[in-house]
C-alpha cells in the first residue's frame, strides 16, 4: 500500500496568487500559514499629502491550519501611522466597507477554490470573529 502526499503550491506561488488579487494582499505582513489582506475603502481626508491620510477600511488573516483556512477580520481606522486602530464607524460607511469585503471574500473564495482546489469544507473565509468598531479597546492590527 502507498500513500500519496498531496503537495500544496510553494509561498511563492501562493503570494503571486494572492498579489494577482489585486491591492488586498500585503506580503510584508504575511508568513507562510498566515495571510494579511486589507482595503482602504473610505478616505477621510483627501485634501491631505498622500502620507497623511486615514481611512476607514478593513484588514483579514487568513490562516491556513491542515485542515482549513481561517479567517479573523478588523474593521476599522488605517491612521497615518499605517497601524488599524478600533473607531466608531458610521452605518453608512460600515455598509460601503461591508460590500467592499463581501466582494473580496467571493473573489478570494473563487482564487482558493479554482487554483487550490480547495473545497467549502476546507474553507472558512466568513468571519467568525470580527473585530470592529462596537469593541471598547482600541486594538491595532500590525
Amino acid at each position: 500500500m502507498t500513500t500519496t502526499q498531496i503537495k500544496s503550491p510553494t509561498r511563492k506561488i501562493i503570494f503571486q496568487m494572492f498579489t494577482d488579487l489585486g491591492p488586498y494582499f500585503r506580503p510584508l505582513r504575511s508568513t507562510e500559514t498566515s495571510f494579511f489582506f486589507d482595503s482602504l475603502e473610505i478616505c477621510l481626508d483627501i485634501k491631505k499629502e498622500p502620507v497623511l491620510r486615514t481611512f476607514y477600511g478593513w484588514s483579514l488573516v487568513l490562516s491556513k491550519n491542515e485542515l482549513h483556512y481561517n479567517t479573523i477580520r478588523f474593521d476599522g481606522l488605517f491612521n497615518i501611522e499605517s497601524e488599524w486602530v478600533n473607531v466608531h464607524i458610521s452605518d453608512a460607511n460600515q455598509k460601503i466597507i461591508n460590500r467592499s469585503f463581501n466582494l473580496f471574500i467571493t473573489r478570494l473564495q473563487t482564487l482558493l477554490t479554482d487554483e487550490l482546489g480547495l473545497s467549502a469544507d476546507e474553507l472558512n473565509l466568513f468571519p467568525t470573529e470580527i473585530k470592529s468598531s462596537k469593541q471598547s479597546t482600541p486594538e491595532p492590527i500590525l
